[in-house]
């Protein structure tokens, strides 16, 4: 696998790999990082008639290289090993913090973290583009891909409809089978947890916080079902984090029915 840590690289490359499996770029603005300034891309793939609508997101944290490089992965051999995916109308955001990606660190070049920064009155400036462009859309499901520096194995949120249709068992399920590490921690980020989940449905999800919040729960605020957030370990290879991160999503998608 391809490893890239410098913003500009990584974005001509998802660029190129984008196109070749039929995604349209976008440039939602641009932000000034340590190279210079900075485009924030969206890819966008439509099909016939009125499928569902994902929405993947990544690199919103600069040390967490695993999201990112999961969809390198993902548009790579997205024509080949994606049917399930291709069904659907698909948005995805690949590098949401490049001053952050370039230094490798998880807030922006202006200090502020940015998945704290949604619905916010004064976001970072890559934040509010995407703000202004989901305020726009509508959006069936919401995944978004982290790692966590702290946790021994993979883990998840889900904010879902009911407990009963939650996919977040699914996936731990499928995690296991091959073999990889579950966070089993009955709290996880002060936040109780079962099996590496934590769930929140439609009646317990948080109240958002004025100041701002997580991406999830603004796509949440902004009418999105289902919001998953995927946590992946970084004391494992990268390449077995975005094995992780792809065996995640499919197991996601194979659920996820039209």
């Amino acid at each position: 696998m391809k490893e890239i840590f410098a913003s500009h690289e990584f974005l001509s490359e998802v660029t190129r790999r984008g196109e070749a499996a039929g995604f349209r770029p976008r440039i939602l603005g641009t932000v000034s990082a340590d190279t210079g300034t900075v485009p924030i891309l969206s890819l966008s793939r439509k099909v016939p008639g009125l499928a569902p609508r994902i929405l993947i997101a990544a690199g919103i944290h600069g040390d967490e290289p695993a999201g990112p490089h999961t969809i390198l992965s993902l548009l790579e051999d997205f024509k080949e090993k994606w049917e399930e995916l291709r069904r659907f109308h698909l948005e995805i955001v690949p590098l949401i913090n490049p001053s952050g990606f370039d230094r490798r660190q998880r807030h922006d070049a202006s200090g502020i973290d940015p998945n704290r920064a949604f619905g916010s009155p004064s976001p970072p400036q890559e934040i509010r583009y995407l703000m202004d462009d989901y305020r726009r859309r509508r959006i069936d499901l919401f995944i978004d891909l982290h790692e966590d520096v702290d946790t021994p194995g993979f883990y998840l949120y889900e904010l879902a409809p009911d407990t009963a249709t939650a996919f977040g068992p699914h996936i731990i399920s499928a995690l296991r089978s091959a073999g990889y590490p579950i966070n089993q921690s009955p709290t996880i980020e002060g936040m109780a947890a079962i099996d590496g989940l934590i769930l929140r449905t439609s009646r317990s999800t948080p109240r958002f916080f004025r100041q701002g919040a997580p991406q999830g729960l603004y796509m949440k605020r902004l009418g999105t079902r289902r919001t998953l957030t995927f946590e992946s370990p970084p004391k494992l290879p990268l390449s077995e984090r975005v094995d992780m991160q792809r065996l995640a999503l499919r197991t996601v998608v194979e659920r996820f029915a039209p």
